[in-house]
């Protein structure tokens, strides 16, 4: 069920340093960061919470303070894909906000967050008071396209082996663990199926280069944990694929 205004359960200033770094809303001066704080709402999400619907209303922004969500856009068939994983200091709805159109997918939480919603108002009030936030929201916006781009890339010229790698190395980033004797760990965000969407290919493909590359003596597999035993080989093949 879709929740424009969730009960606010914040406990203290959602927009503090700490969730401004290296987000978009690092750009407002102290008097719109209390603008901001005296409008936002915050409430906490369990896993499998819906944020907002494909085709909903936008009225306003999310801001990931932390969990997971996974952002899904289904077809006109019905056929459905995770385009978009958000993670901590991410904001979700600005595009369709900025473009005065209703949402483009559905944001569901994978892993149990908090997230505070600023409402368009307000948000636009903050975008004509501080040109710089506009022009962040845009470079994020051409980022945004911009890896696009760089999927269908991988999609059409890169091999699925390449793309596997590339996107173990990408979650790694997110969630990997480093154990005591150097090994790397990485407990899986998603079931492969959703995994598999996101890189053009079949579960059954997937899996089936998984086991040539845990044959390969470079990873482990038990359940949704993938243990790295040679992530230099790893990098190097990535590397090596799309030089």
């Amino acid at each position: 069920m879709n929740d424009e205004r969730p009960e606010n359960d914040a406990t203290g200033p959602c927009l503090d340093a700490r969730h401004r770094t290296k987000t978009e809303w690092d750009a407002l001066t102290p008097a719109e960061i209390e603008i901001f704080n005296r409008n936002v709402v915050c409430r906490t999400y369990d896993a499998g919470s819906i944020i907002f619907m494909q085709g909903d209303p936008c009225k306003g922004l999310y801001l990931v303070e932390r969990g997971l969500v996974a952002v899904r856009k289904i077809d006109e068939m019905g056929q459905s894909a995770i385009v978009r994983l958000a993670h901590q200091g991410d904001s979700l709805g600005y595009r369709p906000l900025l473009a005065k159109e209703n949402h483009r997918a559905t944001a569901k939480v994978i892993k149990d967050a908090r997230i505070c919603f600023v409402n368009a108002s307000t948000t636009r009030l903050l975008l004509v008071s501080n040109p710089r936030l506009g022009m962040k929201f845009l470079e994020h916006t051409a980022q945004a396209f911009g890896e696009a781009e760089e999927r269908m890339f991988q999609i059409a010229a890169l091999s699925l082996r390449t793309r596997i790698i590339h996107l173990l190395i990408l979650l790694l980033d997110h969630y990997g663990k480093t154990a005591s004797d150097g090994t790397l760990s990485l407990d899986l965000p998603l079931a492969w199926r959703d995994l598999a969407d996101m890189i053009g290919a079949r579960p059954e493909s997937v899996s089936r280069i998984l086991r040539e590359i845990k044959d390969d003596g470079l990873i482990n597999l038990s359940g949704s944990t993938v243990r790295i035993d040679r992530f230099d080989r790893l990098v190097d093949e990535l590397h090596n694929n799309l030089n």
